[in-house]
């Protein structure tokens, strides 16, 4: 098998077009083809007249000889192809949250030979759907089951994005075991794959089965309340205030807002330190500007168009997009009575009118007072006054970009994505002066880069505040935290930032465990 890069095809092109390419660049003849697998392809947009694909792929032949290209052998796309060989053991292991960590943490253990039970504080995919739709419909906040609790964690109910910033370890057994539950294959080989919040809720469902089909156990509503600890070791925790339960390993994939879960956690010592974050909005465009923006001439024959941005502020600080949704809408991502909090979603044909991403600024612990609870306590307070501003029900504050630089409320009609619904305010008096100072000069640079980005167009709900978490929780290179047994992972412990990269650490800790069997 022979690796082939660079390979730039036009828009439009077909599987004729990529064989004739693929041909040239080896110089062979048809006869001598086997198969071609793609493992690349994004768009080069740099020229609005020539807007090309550019591809990688893998290619098999009859005969190698004369062929002067890269060998080439395909990664692992399951757990399995990993290696390793499956033990016997009774040993109980637990794993708390059932998000992108959690889940593959539970799959890899279960593939080993563990029989993990994994405990989730929100409800079932099923139910979380029916709820958060009462949000949107009625202004209902179920505390328990919401965009941030629930099966599946909080990246459910986004755009499923799976592009990382991470090394390609694991990144392909994730995206394989993804296909294996029914997301699209595409996934495998798109430069930003995402599998859309639709279907995506029928993977996490598919999982559930795959879980159970290898011995494992999710349960739903079983909050973790406490833990035992003797001799420097976990022993015992306790779901939901009076279920005991046995443990010789604790896998901790909480997510980033349990801060209940955290404080009992920190009071029973495991040791976790205050890390930095970030504080903002989030800015919804129409997406035909953005496509225009992007593609030119060409937008009406390419998929809806992405972005990501970032710059340096003359504050110091750094101003980026995140969790960019093509043809999306933005969503109440409340878990607490009397806040509100927002966060992007798309379905997998991202055929709203809409785009938006999260615009956020970097802050530090030396932002607040320091402490380790002072980030929770920060992003809190920003969340119930944005509550509070809008007389409650769950109605987002938004501000038009042209209003926010003149530091005056917005008034008069909002067209957005949004429900139950929005009010116009004045966001400069909801975030910190140094946040909003930092958006506007992000702004003016983004701007710069795509021509329209702050225009009057340009709408900001707020506030953007669980983009990551504020606390890491420390452990040691064999992925345990200062008690035995206890093993943090995933965005909640400060160790990933998204799906895939929350699944790579799932992973990984899971092997730890395994590893630590087989000693």
């Amino acid at each position: 098998m022979y690796r082939l890069t660079g390979i730039r095809l036009p828009v439009g092109y077909t599987d004729e077009d990529l064989q004739k390419a693929v041909l040239k660049k080896l110089n062979t003849y048809k006869h001598n083809l086997v198969s071609i697998k793609v493992l690349s392809r994004a768009i080069d947009a740099r020229y609005k007249h020539n807007i090309l694909y550019v591809l990688s792929v893998a290619v098999t032949l009859k005969s190698s000889k004369g062929i002067k290209a890269e060998e080439y052998v395909l990664p692992p796309t399951s757990i399995k192809e990993l290696g390793y060989k499956p033990i016997v053991t009774d040993k109980k292991v637990v794993v708390v949250g059932s998000g992108p960590a959690g889940l593959f943490a539970g799959l890899t253990l279960a593939e080993l030979g563990f029989k993990p039970l994994i405990i989730e504080r929100g409800g079932s995919v099923e139910e979380r759907v029916e709820k958060i739709e009462l949000l949107r419909s009625s202004g209902v906040l179920d505390t328990a089951t919401n965009v941030q609790f629930g099966e599946g964690g909080a990246g459910t109910f986004s755009d499923g994005k799976l592009n990382s910033g991470i090394s390609k370890d694991y990144t392909a057994v994730v995206f394989g075991e993804l296909i294996k539950a029914g997301a699209p294959d595409d996934i495998a080989y798109e430069s930003a794959p995402h599998i859309g919040t639709d279907e995506l809720r029928k993977v996490v469902k598919n999982m559930r089965g795959i879980l159970s089909s290898l011995g494992a156990t999710l349960l739903t509503h079983a909050q973790l309340t406490d833990i035992r600890v003797e001799d420097n070791r976990v022993t015992e925790i306790t779901i939901n205030g009076n279920r005991k339960e046995r443990v010789d390993y604790l896998v901790l994939a909480i997510g980033q807002s349990a801060e209940d879960t955290v404080q009992v956690l920190h009071d029973r010592g495991v040791i976790m330190t205050p890390k930095p974050f970030s504080l903002g909005v989030r800015v919804e465009h129409p997406q035909e500007l953005i496509n225009y923006a992007q593609y030119g001439e060409s937008a009406s024959l390419l998929p809806p168009a992405d972005y990501k941005l970032s710059t340096h502020v003359s504050n110091g600080r750094g101003v980026y997009t995140f969790c960019m949704c093509p043809g999306g809408e933005v969503v109440c991502s409340s878990f607490e009575d009397g806040t509100v909090i927002t966060n992007g979603m798309s379905n997998r044909a991202r055929d709203s009118r809409f785009a938006n991403s999260a615009v956020l600024v970097s802050v530090t612990p030396n932002d607040f007072d320091g402490t380790l609870f002072g980030g929770f306590k920060a992003r809190k307070a920003i969340e119930r006054k944005a509550y509070d501003m809008t007389g409650g029900g769950y109605k987002a504050p938004a501000q038009y970009y042209k209003d926010f630089i003149k530091n005056k409320a917005t008034s008069g009609a909002i067209d957005c994505s949004y429900l139950p619904s929005v009010s116009g305010e004045n966001l400069c008096e909801l975030l910190p002066r140094y946040v909003t100072d930092s958006i506007k000069e992000g702004m003016a640079a983004f701007g710069r880069k795509i021509k329209g980005f702050d225009g009057d167009s340009a709408l900001f709900i707020a506030p953007e505040t669980h983009s990551s978490s504020p606390i890491r929780m420390e452990r040691g290179d064999n992925g345990q935290s200062n008690i035995g047994g206890i093993y943090p992972c995933g965005e909640g412990a400060g160790y990933a930032g998204g799906i895939t990269s929350s699944a790579v650490d799932g992973i990984k800790i899971a092997l730890k465990i395994y590893a630590k069997e087989c000693l």
